[in-house]
């Protein structure tokens, strides 16, 4: 193996049919046979990236295939002094974005078209100091995009992503560290900042979507967006191209709750004046009458669907099962 020049390898290789990832373990089995020490080996890029992903996915069959001798795989330590070599942050990354616009490039007009999807979560408040930045880790952070003093300490995540309409796609593309809720003016700025540097990229963003909270509904009214009967509308113009619009929607798991929630308060609801209310009862008597029973048509409902408390009432599975066809059925 040894005897084997590099150009007589690529030649080899490229005259082969086996894949690019098949290649690039040869080039590193071959690689790892001129050392002598396996301390002097030196690895590719794509092929630092692949043990990541290998390391991260099962770390066990690392160790074992590493321990073995099976693979030429670098050590923990050295995957790890490699991730540190990356620089992640809040804001948008541009050498983010430039990979990405390179990733559409191969990507057919289909196949560029997805969603924004945004969201936000309950971080618990932490301070750290980076001792590579000499910076600290834990305090509010917009990347720039937002002014702020940044001396107070963050508890709040607001998440984008991308996802991909004709393919299994889902990619993140910016995360911003706040001291509660991002304010919904800051929201629709944040948003349209993130639509531009999408399409810049290759995309296509036909949608957007996010749960109901006040904050996205403030920024679903300042992007024009309202959904009174007299006036609907649920789409905003492309800040990118004003030829193409860019609808907005409710994730649907959240609308779920947001109904059974109202249905448990309130007891009934009115959906149409010409019909009769839906009332929570109806669904409590299912409930009742089928408790005792052995063969039930509901069998899924349980005292947790109907007792609610403030974990059980973000419980996605509850208020579905509530809602399912069988109960319907049922009441009919």
């Amino acid at each position: 193996m040894k005897s084997i020049s590099q150009l007589r390898l690529e030649e080899l290789l490229n005259n082969s049919n086996i894949s690019s990832s098949q290649s690039e373990l040869i080039r590193e089995m071959f690689n790892a046979a001129r050392v002598n020490n396996p301390k002097n080996r030196r690895y590719s890029e794509n092929w630092m990236l692949l043990c990541m992903l290998l390391q991260i996915r099962s770390p066990t069959g690392y160790s074992f295939l590493r321990k073995n001798n099976i693979l030429p795989l670098p050590c923990t330590n050295s995957i790890r002094s490699h991730l540190l070599a990356v620089e992640i942050g809040c804001g948008f990354d541009k050498n983010f974005f430039k990979l990405l616009k390179k990733k559409f490039s191969t990507k057919s007009e289909q196949e560029k078209q997805g969603v924004l999807v945004l969201d936000e979560v309950f971080l618990r408040e932490s301070i750290s100091l980076n001792s590579r930045t000499l910076t600290y880790s834990g305090l509010e952070d917009f990347g720039g995009e937002i002014d702020t003093d940044g001396t107070s300490k963050a508890n709040h995540a607001l998440v984008f992503m991308w996802q991909s309409l004709a393919e299994n796609l889902v990619q993140p593309i910016a995360m911003f560290a706040s001291k509660g809720t991002v304010k919904g003016v800051d929201l629709a700025k944040l948003t349209i900042r993130a639509i531009m540097l999408m399409e810049d990229a290759g995309g296509q963003v036909v949608g957007l979507t996010c749960d109901g909270a006040s904050t996205n509904r403030t920024m679903w009214s300042q992007l024009g967006i309202n959904a009174k009967p007299n006036n609907f509308k649920n789409y905003f113009q492309n800040p990118y191209d004003s030829s193409r619009k860019v609808f907005v929607f409710s994730d649907a798991p959240h609308l779920l709750k947001t109904v059974r929630n109202s249905l448990f308060e309130k007891k009934q609801l009115l959906v149409h004046p010409s019909n009769n209310p839906i009332k929570w009862n109806y669904y409590y008597n299912i409930f009742k009458i089928e408790k005792n029973s052995i063969l039930k048509v509901c069998p899924k409902l349980s005292c947790n669907h109907f007792e609610l408390n403030n974990l059980s009432k973000m419980k996605v599975k509850y208020a579905v099962q509530v809602n399912i066809n069988e109960n319907m059925k049922y009441m009919n």
